[in-house]
């Protein structure tokens, strides 16, 4: 006679799924509601209990307003400008610190971003020891669009790198000897 009820691998896999749960539900009802109650109300107009069907007119009225059309204009001059250069430079400094050889790796992991634009930071420092005139960073448009690419790039690289690097040092050596002999 055969004993009824879990065997082992069934039971692992409730125990996986119990632990799952709590958060599933936390991330449906703090994260995935809220955003499909927020399309739901994109699609209205009115307040309180004066709510009516809207269509697309709220879309068409925030895709003719200016302000709106310059912070889509922001995001994805940001977006195009900074996801390059970041994905890029991380993938080189995990190269970099991949190397057996490279000396001070701790150093190059820890370097902190310190007010590099301000007004006598870093940069206009080199630029006046350049010659060239110093930049108000924060009161051309331009200018800080820049200074916000830089950021991100800074703030992202590295976040960018440890996982380009954790790939690089998976890869074993033997696959690199054989690459170099290959040619």
């Amino acid at each position: 006679m055969k004993k009824k009820g879990l065997n082992m691998e069934q039971k692992r896999s409730l125990t996986g799924w119990a632990f799952l749960l709590p958060a599933a539900l936390l991330i449906f009802v703090f994260c995935f509601y809220p955003m499909v109650q927020a399309l739901i109300l994109s699609f209205q107009k009115g307040t309180g209990s004066a709510v009516q069907p809207a269509g697309f007119a709220n879309y068409v009225r925030i895709f003719k307003d200016a302000t709106f059309q310059q912070c889509l204009f922001n995001t994805i001059f940001y977006f195009v400008i900074q996801v390059p250069i970041m994905l890029i430079l991380a993938l080189i400094l995990a190269q970099l610190l991949n190397s057996p050889d490279i000396k001070g790796k701790g150093i190059y992991r820890t370097m902190i971003f310190k007010s590099l634009f301000a007004n006598d930071g870093l940069v206009n420092r080199v630029l006046s020891t350049v010659g060239i005139p110093t930049v108000d960073w924060f009161q051309n448009a331009w200018a800080a669009r820049w200074v916000i690419v830089i950021a991100l790039v800074w703030r992202w690289t590295g976040y960018n790198m440890v996982f380009y690097l954790a790939g690089l040092q998976n890869i074993d050596y033997s696959i690199y000897e054989a690459a170099r002999i290959d040619g």
